[in-house]
């Protein structure tokens, strides 16, 4: 282990923050993945407008194209949660990254609605990988007093790969060919994967890291657990409050993305050069959300409350803040539903950044990947039908999203309901239940 920095910092056990050492360049390179894998993930969504008039595919198509990725997801969110936990997140990050950055570059080849749904599948899967290794290397590489910031931060990205997106297609449509973003944004990846197998390692084995931090990182209780099945991880209501929070929540996350862009296209009439403004108030305002309800959650236990009351009590106050998005469907001045819908996205991104940590709160740090895996997997699957289902219900009534909106401004007073009322203390399993260690790894009493 490397100790040559000359003045190393200061590592305490206090209850503040420390802004120094190599962690935070693993946080900037999760950022910086998670940015890339929103940036592919969302330029076929603000590019509908040319599948719809350039390629002539209609709005229930494209719900199935939607719908697709979705189903693809879901199954990839479970496989690479387990795939993170089985080979580690240094292979795991750079095999999944280069398969979706191939697919993405591989639609620009990309002309019928069975090529584009074939190409969605094969990046559905390989960008599921994406969460559950992120997760589980901040539960690596933070102390829990860091780990919803942390989160926060990553998750960031989110946001600023699709502001990004809208950028690319703002100004690379009109000059070079409204399918060349599809190359540029592929080609991130890759760059991104030769940083990564350089410059990461697990935080025992990289040579870029103090003992000094190390011992930092490694300052909460230890552990016991190592290994735990997925059947087993069924049986914890931790894992429920996890998996249920998700359900109710990413979907609606999903809603954004896949649909905004086209409500501001056949509501507002904003034409696809002109999309960039409302991407960048709504997803700058996400970004604020993130990073703002991590860091909410990590000042009230730096303040000394419990895990419950801060990680709750944040999530409650994202929850009431996506209220207002209700009115984005009446109001005719599309800046201001741009603003709605931004303070609904920053809810989401605050909301999301402290259930991700619930995860790492309350599971052995060896399943965290499979855990987040199994949630995205549901709500991923329930995604499925969500995009199927809001491509047919537009085309019933119209393109009206007065019932779409309403749902979405429910969905989180809801989901930390039901996550209070299943783990109502916000304990971590192998403190509760009789869990103990045994021959075949991590099990329940």
């Amino acid at each position: 282990m490397s100790n040559s920095q000359a003045s190393p910092p200061d590592f305490t056990q206090s209850r503040g923050f420390h802004w120094r050492g190599y962690r935070w360049a693993v946080c900037l390179g999760l950022f910086l993945i998670t940015t890339i894998n929103y940036l592919d993930r969302v330029m076929m969504s603000l590019l509908e407008p040319r599948l719809l008039t350039q390629l002539h595919f209609t709005q229930v198509q494209y719900g199935y194209i939607a719908a697709v990725f979705s189903a693809m997801y879901a199954i990839g969110y479970a496989l690479c949660g387990w795939f993170m936990d089985a080979v580690g997140v240094w292979i795991g990050f750079a095999l999944t990254v280069i398969i979706f950055s191939g697919a993405e570059a591989g639609m620009y080849f990309a002309t019928t609605v069975a090529g584009y749904m074939a190409i969605q599948g094969i990046m559905g899967v390989a960008q599921g990988a994406n969460f559950p290794g992120a997760i589980k290397a901040v539960g690596q590489w933070f102390p829990k007093k860091e780990r919803a910031l942390t989160t926060g931060i990553f998750n960031a990205g989110t946001s600023l790969g699709v502001a990004l997106a809208a950028l690319l297609v703002n100004q690379v449509a009109p000059r070079l060919g409204w399918q060349t973003g599809f190359l540029i944004a592929g080609s991130l990846g890759i760059v991104w994967v030769i940083w990564w197998l350089l410059r990461y390692r697990e935080p025992d084995k990289n040579p870029n890291l103090s003992t000094e931090e190390l011992a930092y990182i490694r300052s909460d209780p230890p552990e016991k657990a190592h290994r735990i099945r997925w059947a087993t991880l069924l049986g914890y209501r931790q894992s429920w409050a996890f998996i249920v929070g998700t359900l109710f929540t990413s979907p609606v996350w999903w809603f954004w993305l896949f649909w905004i862009p086209g409500f501001f296209y056949k509501v507002h009439h904003v034409k696809i050069t002109a999309m960039l403004l409302p991407m960048i108030i709504i997803y700058g305002m996400a970004d604020l959300g993130s990073i703002g309800g991590g860091w909410l959650s990590s000042w009230f236990l730096a303040r000394g409350w419990s895990l419950n009351a801060a990680r709750k009590t944040t999530m409650l106050i994202c929850a009431v803040t996506v209220i207002p998005v209700f009115g984005a469907a009446f109001v005719g001045n599309y800046l201001l539903a741009s603003v709605l819908i931004g303070l609904a996205c920053a809810g989401h991104q605050g909301f999301s950044a402290n259930l991700f940590t619930m995860a790492s709160d309350t599971m052995p740090g060896k399943v965290v990947g499979s855990l987040v895996g199994l949630g995205g997997a549901a709500a991923s699957g329930l995604g499925f039908f969500v995009n199927a289902g809001v491509g047919w219900l537009l085309h019933l009534t119209h393109s009206s999203y007065q019932i779409l909106f309403a749902i979405a401004a429910s969905a989180y007073l809801v989901a930390i309901l039901a996550i209070h009322l299943i783990n109502p203390r916000w304990e971590a399993a192998h403190e509760v239940a009789g869990v103990t260690e045994s021959a075949n790894g991590y099990s329940g009493g």
